[in-house]
Order: C-alpha cells, then sequence, then structure tokens
C-alpha cells in the first residue's frame, strides 16, 4: 500500500555507504545497516583489519598527550624555578635585615630577644641595612621608588601605670598607633638622620604591643635565562614584626614576605639562543593548538555519525514493524 510504500526510503541517503541501493525490509538492507553498526563499535585495530582504515583519531590523540604532557613538564620546571627564586630571596632577606638570625626559624617565628639594648639594635639594624642594600646585597635587588619606602610603626596602649612589687595595675586598654616613613632618595640624607634621632624611637616597653616595619623591594630572576626563558620580575613585600603583645621579657621577630610577579616593562635580551627557543615554544603551541582542534573536528564527526546512524536503525525497525502488520492483515 502506499502507507506502506512511504516507509521504504533508498538505504544509500540514510547510510553512509553509497553502494548499497536497497529498499527498507530487504534481506541486503539489514545486512548492511548490522554491519555498520558492528563497524561503528569496533576498536581502531578491529575497524583496520576489517576495512584497513587507518585509525587517525587514534593517532591524534597519542600525540596530543604526548605534546600537552611535554607542556606539563616545561610547566613543572619553569614553576619550580619561581619556587626556589621566592624561597632563596625569603631566606636572603632574613640574613639580611634580621640581626643575628642563625639561619633556622624559632618554632613560628624567626627569632627572638629579651633585652631593651636588642630592641634598639635589631631595628637600627634593619634601618641601617635597607639604607646599605645596593651595597651588601647579593641579588638583584632595588627599592621600589613609586609611593614606597621603608615604613615603621609602633602600637602602645595609651595608658599604662605598674607596679609589680606592689601588685599595682591602672592600664587603658585602647591601643594607639604611630608611623614614620623613609623614602628610598631620602636615605642618606639630613632628613633621615632627624627622623632617627626622633623621639619616635624612645620606647616605652612596658606599653609596647608591637612594632612593624614593611618595605618594598624589587628583583629579577636571571636564572630563568640559563632555562632559556625571559626572566620574570618580582616585587617583594616585606614585612617584621616585633611581637611585645605577652609582655614576658621575650620579643618574638616574625619575618613575612608576600611576592607579586610582574612581567618586566623594559627588556632587551642579546643572544640567539633564547630568541630561537621562544620561537621554537610558539610553534609548538600553535601544534598543539591544531591538533586539538582537529580531534574536536574527528570527535563531532563521529557523534555525528552515531546519531546518523541511530536514525536510520530507528527508522529501519518502524518500517519492519510495519511490514510485518500489513503482512499479517493482508494475510487475514
Amino acid at each position: 500500500s502506499a502507507y506502506v510504500a512511504s516507509f521504504r526510503y533508498d538505504c544509500s541517503t540514510l547510510i553512509w555507504r553509497e553502494e548499497k541501493n536497497c529498499k527498507f525490509g530487504s534481506d541486503l538492507c539489514e545486512t548492511a545497516l548490522k554491519e555498520d553498526l558492528k563497524f561503528y563499535f569496533m576498536n581502531p585495530c578491529e575497524k583496520y583489519r576489517a576495512r584497513r582504515q587507518i585509525p587517525w583519531k587514534l593517532a591524534l590523540q597519542i600525540l596530543k598527550i604526548l605534546m600537552v604532557t611535554t607542556q606539563l613538564i616545561f610547566f613543572g620546571l619553569s614553576n619550580q624555578l619561581v619556587v626556589s627564586f621566592k624561597e632563596e630571596n625569603t631566606v636572603a632577606f632574613k640574613h639580611l635585615f634580621l640581626k643575628g638570625y642563625s639561619g633556622v626559624d624559632e618554632d613560628d617565628y624567626s627569632c627572638s630577644i629579651y633585652t631593651q639594648q636588642d630592641a634598639y639594635d635589631s631595628i637600627f639594624y634593619i634601618i641601617n641595612q635597607y639604607m646599605q642594600l645596593k651595597n651588601i646585597s647579593l641579588g638583584t635587588l632595588g627599592y621600589e621608588h613609586e609611593g614606597s619606602g621603608l615604613k615603621i610603626c609602633k602600637q602602645q596602649y595609651k595608658k599604662v601605670m605598674m607596679l609589680p612589687s606592689n601588685d599595682t595595675l591602672n592600664i587603658d586598654v585602647s591601643t594607639e598607633t604611630e608611623c614614620i616613613f623613609f623614602k628610598p632618595q631620602e636615605l642618606a640624607g639630613k632628613k633621615a638622620e632627624l627622623k632617627l634621632n626622633s623621639s619616635f624611637f624612645s620606647l616605652e616597653f612596658y606599653r609596647l604591643i608591637q612594632v612593624e616595619i614593611s618595605f618594598k623591594l624589587k628583583g629579577i630572576a636571571l636564572q630563568t635565562i640559563h632555562a632559556r626563558e625571559l626572566p620574570d620580575c618580582y616585587v617583594f613585600q616585606n614585612t617584621i614584626t616585633f611581637n611585645n603583645r605577652a609582655h614576658s621579657g621575650k620579643i618574638k621577630i616574625y619575618f613575612d614576605s608576600d611576592t607579586d610577579i610582574q612581567e618586566c616593562k623594559d627588556w632587551h635580551i642579546f643572544g640567539s639562543v633564547l630568541q630561537k627557543n621562544t620561537q621554537y615554544i610558539l610553534i609548538f603551541d600553535g601544534f598543539v593548538i591544531l591538533s586539538c582542534f582537529a580531534s574536536l573536528i574527528l570527535c563531532t564527526r563521529s557523534i555525528v555519525l552515531a546519531l546518523r546512524l541511530q536514525k536510520v536503525s530507528t527508522v529501519l525497525i518502524i518500517s519492519m514493524l510495519i511490514l510485518s502488520v500489513s503482512g499479517l492483515l493482508l494475510v487475514k
């Protein structure tokens, strides 16, 4: 009938093998569909043995895995240089600015002091080392000039009167903070000397809670050049805290260094090795992008073919059911 005939589609329009001109319901069409289904779910080796079809998608996936793994190795080596540069600079800063630093931290703090003279010596030692940084440092360090410098702040109770021998205490627990600032360009001038001789440095230790010294330094990681990479510029935000909150006769000194990696603004590197290496990395990254794009196309193609095969199978099954039902009706 016309209703049954409407379900008889040419297999060449639904299955991607044009040589199979068959009608739904025929043994040839069913066989072709079974072969296509079986072929679709074969692994690459079986597909090659069945139709000599080269497994391009598998080869591309293996190539992509190798290239991405190579990228990860390069990234890990580069990141290792960054981490080691940060850690080594932190250790160097402790030796440069902490007087009497032994090289090993005490518990969760770097070192400690026990006398007033040690406190004054440690504070002025930091200031003096900061002033002479370019003459004493072994690293590629410099001052941060844009609105930065050496900042010293002291936090203390507003009013304290203590007589431990008479068990007497009169304290105002509200605190006050006072700061003094040294700019890099005025370190060697008279203005810095006046600040150093000011009353700010007359510490009343029975009121003192903490002294915080903070400063920024800049550095350039030249070791990346030896690894044939462009160097990075670093900004180190260093903070040294003299913690006297316990008033136990022991001031704990904490050193904290936060690192910010920035791209160097103006750099000129002479040497063909580094320039060629940068070009090779860009070319390699381009190949990775192309392989990922090709892999996406092949995977999309595989999904499209699967949907087409599903559609063919569905239509064929419906057609076979209708033909079977119509045949039973005709017999009756």
